[in-house]
């Protein structure tokens, strides 16, 4: 019969071997290229074929990209999952805003932690919650931090264009805007003004510049 310090050497040893093949398996999983021709799935898309991936896959640019309009003077670059394959499963995205003078990124929220690192320009930024808004105006190299599902908004407070980084702590964080909210949808501007404190005529004013209906 083995003594107690025999079982527990033999124990470590096991623990050890449980170790190391763990930590090789996820050496071998540390990227997923996705394949974005297939379902996405809870923990991202199927992977394609490791042999098939190349160093551009890990590299990417914004120069020369269209980015996504906002209707309030600001243009999104994201480097997500859809357009950044490489990313799937990383829990880990970016992207740039940029904001022209006067521009704005409305309240919002994404399904994941934020950080924002302003790179030229000058920004006010806000976080809200339910009793207190928390305001800072951002620099060049200045960051702050939005946590997932916070309302929040960037307002270009400066002369001249406004450019910012953020990293997201998901490989493909949605945007949630509460303007497209609140006028996006079908729901009477009746109702809608009895259950947002907004009046009607404002109410159907932003329907019919965000193309909602009712």
């Amino acid at each position: 019969m083995n003594s107690p310090k025999e079982m527990m050497n033999s124990i470590l040893i096991l623990l050890l071997c449980a170790l190391f093949s763990s930590t090789s398996h996820a050496v071998l999983q540390n990227f997923c290229k996705a394949d974005l021709r297939l379902q996405q799935t809870p923990t991202g898309y199927p992977c394609l074929p490791s042999e098939s991936v190349t160093a551009d896959d890990f590299k990417s640019s914004f120069n020369g990209k269209p980015g996504i309009p906002v209707p309030t003077n600001a243009v999104l670059y994201p480097a997500a999952v859809q357009n950044f394959p490489i990313v799937n499963g990383g829990r880990i995205s970016g992207g740039l805003v940029e904001l022209a003078p006067g521009g704005s990124l409305p309240l919002h929220t994404h399904g994941a932690n934020e950080i924002l690192i302003v790179f030229s320009g000058r920004m006010d930024v806000g976080l809200l919650t339910p009793r207190r808004a928390y305001q800072n105006t951002l620099g060049p190299r200045d960051f702050t931090y939005f946590p997932e599902g916070m309302q929040h908004y960037l307002i270009n407070s400066g002369p001249g264009k406004a450019v910012a980084f953020a990293a997201y702590s998901s490989d493909g964080p949605p945007f949630n805007f509460l303007h497209l909210t609140l006028f996006s949808n079908n729901v009477s501007s009746p109702i809608l003004s009895d259950v947002s404190f907004i009046g009607e005529p404002d109410i159907r004013k932003n329907k019919a510049r965000f193309n909602g209906t009712g």
